[in-house]
This record gives C-alpha cells, sequence and structure tokens, in this order.
C-alpha cells in the first residue's frame, strides 16, 4: 500500500484490488491513495496492471475484488448512473491517443464536457476557448485532430479532461505517442494547470522522465504494488 504522507484522509483509495482480464490477471491485490491536489505516478513494465488499476479507479472497470472509495463513496458499489456523473463532473480521462472526436473542431472537442453537463452552447464555446488559451493551443481551435500535430492534440485533449474543474484527472499515458519537445510541452501544461486549480492527477507512465513531475511514485510488479515513494 502506498502512503500519502499522513493521516490525512484520502481523495481516492484503492485497497486490495484484484482484476482479472479472461486467464490474465491483471491486478492481484493492489492498493494506492491518492490525496487532495496530488500528482501520483504510477509505472511498471508492459503488462504490469498499471491501465487496469487507472480504470478500476476511475470507475470504467469495477475490480473482482477490493474496493475503491472516492471522497466517501465505494466507486465500486455505485450504479452506473451515478459513475457516469461522477465522470462528467469530478473526472477528467486523457488517454495516449488523446481520443478526441475527428470530426469535431478543438473547440467543439472541448466545448462537449460542458454541454453534456447542460452548458450553453455559447458558453460551453467561451470556456473552451479559454482552456485552449491556458494549454497554448488557442490558434488550432478551428482545427480538427486529423489537422493538428500529435502535441497540439494531446493539448486539446487535456483542456477537454480540464475544462469541467474535475477533482481528479486520469491520465494514461499521455505522452507515449509524442516525441521529447512535445512531451515536456504536454507535461509542463498538465502539472503547471493542475497545480493552480489544486487538481489531483493519477499518471501512468513507463518514462522514468515523465514520472519526475509527480510528487510520489508507485511501481506495480505484477499487479501489485512493489515499491513506493517520494519522487526527486
Amino acid at each position: 500500500m502506498s502512503d500519502n504522507g499522513g493521516t490525512a484522509v484520502p481523495l481516492l483509495a484503492a485497497r486490495d484490488l484484484a482484476k482479472t482480464h479472461g486467464r490474465t490477471r491483471a491486478l492481484s491485490g493492489a492498493s494506492a491513495d491518492l490525496g487532495v491536489g496530488e500528482i501520483l505516478a504510477v509505472t511498471g513494465t508492459s503488462g504490469s496492471g498499471k491501465s487496469t488499476l487507472l480504470h478500476c479507479l476511475a470507475g470504467i472497470v469495477r475490480p473482482d475484488e477490493g474496493s475503491v472509495t472516492y471522497a466517501g463513496e465505494r466507486l465500486d458499489e455505485l450504479s452506473e448512473k451515478r459513475l457516469s456523473e461522477l465522470r462528467r463532473t469530478e473526472f477528467g480521462v486523457v488517454f495516449q491517443f488523446g481520443q478526441l472526436i475527428p470530426e469535431l473542431t478543438a473547440v467543439d472537442n472541448v466545448a462537449l464536457p460542458l454541454l453534456l453537463a447542460g452548458a450553453t452552447r455559447t458558453d460551453a464555446q467561451a470556456r473552451s476557448g479559454e482552456w485552449l488559451e491556458r494549454f497554448g493551443v488557442r490558434g488550432q481551435a478551428e482545427l480538427r485532430p486529423g489537422e493538428m500535430s500529435g502535441g497540439q492534440a494531446q493539448r486539446v485533449a487535456l483542456a477537454r479532461a480540464l475544462v469541467t474543474a474535475p477533482k481528479v484527472v486520469f491520465a494514461d499515458e499521455p505522452t507515449g505517442a509524442l516525441d521529447s519537445l512535445a512531451s515536456e510541452q504536454v507535461m509542463t501544461a498538465l502539472i503547471s494547470t493542475a497545480r493552480e486549480s489544486g487538481t489531483a492527477v493519477l499518471l501512468i507512465t513507463h518514462d522514468a522522465q515523465v514520472a519526475a513531475y509527480a510528487d510520489r511514485e508507485i511501481r506495480l510488479t505484477d499487479g501489485t504494488v512493489a515499491t513506493a515513494g517520494v519522487t526527486a
């Protein structure tokens, strides 16, 4: 189990998670805590269970065993309706390839979560533009994903994840498809924005340089936490 550095109740806590995909055991008793505003890196080799841990913590999949608690609620026991509500309002998710909607422009991709939450189109697009500005891609507002570089598209994906002011952002290998310069730009934008807004970040990565941006790191081996510690 990881230690979030004190006795404060963590914002997000996983306890003894087990998850099997077919015949493959992805998690075997993994436990982790994420504090309010904390940036936690989860590292490990391919197949160590990193993405499965993120999916369980984000309420995307349910563990076979163990518990996931967010702000006092047991995510593994919530209805799909409540989980969907949390993912719209309090959770933001960024994947390795961004997963932007290819038919939409950058400004419309970022505005989409706000529209789904009930914002007017005028307000959603205005706020979307502000977040594109914060991530340095306002100039790409009218471009579609296929017209942008990988780094630009990933910063648009980050803007979409943060536009609803979530309490937690789950970032699954957000720089895995980027070159070193684009990776640095994306991570600098993510971390600085998260710090400003007090957003906690769960960062899945295999890259030690990316993990170094975090406050703390845990390493998974064979589906369980092997090591934990503060990053340098």
